[in-house]
């Protein structure tokens, strides 16, 4: 039986939010600066090698949110396997 949030009377919601509280203020800001510069149109040029890559800098900034994600999510999910 879960006791988590059952002495106090929180929700699940309520549960929800405390855990994970620094990601949601994390997403609302990547939200932010990717609107700001969707509507800036400054563009990002990327040297990678001997190639250069140019794209728009909210394009940029969400490919890094998503190379992210992928990271943590393989990073939680091995954590989890080695403690199973």
């Amino acid at each position: 039986m879960s006791q988590t949030g059952s002495r106090t009377g929180e929700n699940s919601f309520v549960t929800f939010l405390k855990r994970r509280w620094l990601a949601i203020v994390l997403i609302v800001l990547l939200a932010i600066v990717a609107i700001q510069n969707a509507f800036g149109g400054d563009k990002a040029t990327l040297f990678a090698l001997w190639g250069k890559l140019v794209m728009p800098t909210w394009a940029l900034v969400l490919i890094v949110f998503v190379v992210g994600a992928i990271v943590g999510w393989v990073l939680a999910r091995n954590r989890a396997a080695r403690k199973g």
